[in-house]
């Protein structure tokens, strides 16, 4: 399918929009769910690709009480189908199957694919992600680490998707937007990501005062992690991200932004 002209958006947008809330309604067997999102894929991503990119100068995020739009629908009903699937899959009576793990890698690859997809654009244009977008990654670093999936879901092997280290390079990505022109930071820094976030380390249950190179985040709120600014010396007690001395060395050259968007209001 060719990717949707600007002005097919408004046939094509609902139509899928409609499918997949239809999808994430219905009762029905968890291969039947994975074909009908599988068949939905490209069309999804080629509308997410048509959508115009958000604004720098969009600071904020509509109010809670504004109606969603239809980008946002769009995207709450695809990861919805997503985590709904992932849980059905994770059934006791599919364990030991391999095709079950294999469809689950699948899933999780899409599921953190589009949650960072929002999670980067935001950073990007240094506005609040959209409602959601970071906890869902929480909850799904909360499911698989309670389950002791964060290593991965399939047969080990070469190519083996380790989705704890996806997650710790969002959180990487996602400190970001602490910084002034983070749009500048995120091509410069944004390829070495995967590396640093290969050697973060994530601990829980850690008591914190004042400025360090740790990152504080909250599984239970809908924001990104971040570091105490100079001067905080508020005590702190929960998860934190220790990320590779080489990720903490080259933020030092760049400047805090004046305020920290962490989450819609």
């Amino acid at each position: 399918m060719e990717r949707p002209r600007p002005l097919d958006l408004q046939v094509v947008l609902p139509r899928v929009l409609l499918a997949l809330e239809q999808i994430r309604d219905r009762a029905m067997e968890p291969e039947r769910r994975l074909a009908m999102l599988r068949a939905l894929k490209d069309q999804v991503e080629q509308i997410q690709a048509a959508l115009p990119p958000r604004r720098s100068a969009d600071r904020e995020w509509r109010a809670p009480s504004a109606a969603p739009s239809q980008e946002e629908r769009l995207n709450r009903a695809w990861c919805g189908n997503l985590q709904h699937l992932l849980r059905d899959l994770g059934h006791p009576r599919s364990v030991g199957q391999a095709r079950f793990a294999v469809y689950r890698e699948w899933v999780l690859r899409q599921l953190l694919k589009d949650l960072g997809r929002a999670a980067e654009a935001a950073v990007r244009a240094q506005v609040h992600a959209a409602p959601g977008t970071w906890q869902g990654l929480h909850d799904l670093f909360v499911y698989l680490d309670g389950r002791d999936e964060l290593a991965g879901t399939a047969a080990a092997g070469p190519r083996r998707f380790n989705p704890g280290n996806e997650y710790k390079r969002l959180l990487l990505l996602g400190a970001l937007g602490d910084y002034t022109d983070a749009a500048r930071i995120l091509p410069e820094l944004g390829p070495r990501l995967r590396d640093w976030a290969a050697a973060a380390v994530l601990r829980r249950d850690v008591r914190v005062v004042g400025e360090s190179a740790l990152l504080r985040l909250d599984p239970s709120k809908d924001a990104p992690p971040y570091r105490a600014r100079p001067g905080d010396d508020q005590p702190y007690h929960g998860w934190v991200l220790e990320p590779p001395a080489a990720y903490t060395g080259a933020l030092s050259l760049y400047p805090l932004a004046e305020r920290r968007l962490l989450a819609a209001a």
